[in-house]
């Protein structure tokens, strides 16, 4: 088993974590910004939906999110990882790890799908509930597999043992 400090291992996969949200809808952006002030077919009429406020709202929920992972990478590893040891990792801190990554990837898409949900039901007037389900559930989960992620890394050293 790799010797490494578990709690710098989760400070680095938490910062992953959030460059990752943070560069994830850069080119989406990009290219809609680019349509939108190059193309005249496309300009923004009255009463017509404003697409690049909507992805905006999708673009900054996203930021956001990556931002305050970043920031509160060391207070979430030291949650995460109780001890500071130079020592070999046990595969329950990195399950750990890697449920609470997972719950903040599903956190941060359905907080995303909720934001365009709302952008849509300002901008347009109606939107599918389809997209409010699909949030709610997504940030459900995230939250879910976020707070216990701790007692699934446990759960899998009791299944080891068996």
């Amino acid at each position: 088993m790799p010797s490494f400090q578990t709690r710098s291992l989760c400070e680095a996969l938490l910062g992953v974590a959030g460059i990752w949200l943070l560069v994830r809808t850069l080119s989406s952006y990009a290219m809609s910004l680019y349509i939108t002030w190059s193309s005249l077919s496309v300009a923004q009429e009255p009463g017509t939906p404003n697409m690049l406020a909507i992805q905006g709202v999708h673009f900054l929920v996203s930021l956001l999110l990556g931002a305050v992972l970043i920031l509160a990478r060391k207070p979430i590893s030291r949650w995460l990882t109780p001890q500071e040891a130079d020592v070999s990792a046990s595969s329950a801190t990195l399950i750990a790890v890697g449920a609470a990554l997972i719950g903040i990837g599903y956190l941060a898409a359905g907080l995303v799908t909720l934001g365009t949900h709302y952008a849509r039901l300002e901008t347009v007037g109606a939107a599918s509930p389809d997209s409010l389900w699909r949030g709610g559930f997504s940030v459900a989960i995230g939250i879910m597999l976020f707070v216990s992620s701790v007692g699934i890394g446990r759960l899998w050293l009791r299944l080891r043992a068996l």
